[in-house]
């Protein structure tokens, strides 16, 4: 039960706790940070024990050494441990260099992981409204900024409008270099790795800054990504249930259908190969008119755990 247990150190599967619009610094995650951020953690539980500490093992300025360590919380691969910091069991299996399915994060699988892990368990209210909470592919910047907003003070937190901007500035930059003016800004481009999804971008929709969700079949989600996320949302909202119906797992909230912005045809098709790689899992007709994802014997729902790494 290690991938259930490790996908949710990154949080509940509630917004239990709030949700949060800041503390990354205006920082987006970028490449090598998080197997550079397991190398010092692994090395030393007490790396954050002071900014300069951290600075010099890190490489770092003091803003990014807080991005970084921001980061690596909400996607669950750091957590505190009483005045100390320490990698958790998802982020040995990810990124150990000697046993981690992929230390370097070279394998667009792996950022399909990042990507689902940030979307349901980091609690970050512009990742929850965007991809959880609105239905459309094409949303104006400005109402996802106003959403924010209210989504802030509907969790009993007040922020300006402007912090709001930023954190949804960030979630842009997560995944498109591009700006809707035309221009790069040249430490984007180099970026963040979520921005090999081609998930989002940024356009300019008659002078209107506009956000296009690539909503439809997901050629790089490989089936292991897959798996990973299947199983967690199994377990998660049907624990011991031995069927999950394909509605929920396409529209329910932090589902793969709504986190990977899939269509109907992207699901059933992924769902397809999941069972031919799957021991004992098979879509069936529920006898209403809809169709279940069902376990046909015993651990079929743990092997999508095996399955997964």
């Amino acid at each position: 039960m290690v991938a259930t247990r490790s996908a949710r150190a990154a949080g509940a599967w509630t917004d239990e706790g709030g949700l949060k619009f800041s503390g990354h610094e205006s920082f987006v995650i970028r490449y090598g940070w998080l197997p550079k951020l397991y190398d010092a953690v692994t090395a030393s539980a007490d790396v954050f024990s002071s900014d300069e500490r951290a600075i010099l093992t890190l490489g770092l300025g003091r803003n990014m050494v807080k991005s970084i360590r921001f980061w690596g919380d909400a996607l669950g691969l750091t957590e505190q441990a009483g005045r100390q910091v320490v990698t958790t069991g998802l982020a040995k299996r990810l990124l150990d260099p000697a046993t981690g399915r992929d230390p370097y994060l070279e394998d667009v699988d792996s950022l399909w992981r990042l990507h689902w892990l940030l979307t349901t368990r980091a609690r970050l209210g512009a990742w929850s409204t965007f991809f959880l909470d609105m239905r459309d592919a094409i949303v104006p910047r400005q109402r996802l900024v106003t959403a924010v907003t209210g989504c802030a003070e509907a969790a009993g937190s007040r922020i300006s409008p402007n912090t709001a901007g930023a954190h949804v500035d960030i979630l842009v930059r997560s995944y498109d270099a591009g700006r809707s003016d035309g221009v790069t800004v040249p430490e984007d481009a180099l970026g963040c790795p979520l921005q090999e999804l081609d998930l989002v971008r940024e356009e300019s929709v008659l002078g209107t800054p506009t956000l296009r969700l690539s909503r439809g079949p997901k050629p790089t989600l490989g089936i292991p990504a897959f798996a990973f996320a299947v199983h967690d949302f199994w377990t998660g909202t049907s624990p011991g249930s031995s069927a999950v119906s394909l509605r929920s797992l396409m529209l329910s909230r932090r589902s793969p259908g709504m986190v990977f912005a899939l269509d109907e045809a992207g699901l059933h098709e992924r769902l397809d190969a999941l069972c031919a790689a799957a021991r004992g899992l098979e879509l069936r007709d529920d006898g209403a008119g809809g169709v279940d994802l069902v376990a046909t014997r015993r651990g079929s729902v743990d092997a999508l755990e095996e399955l997964a790494w």
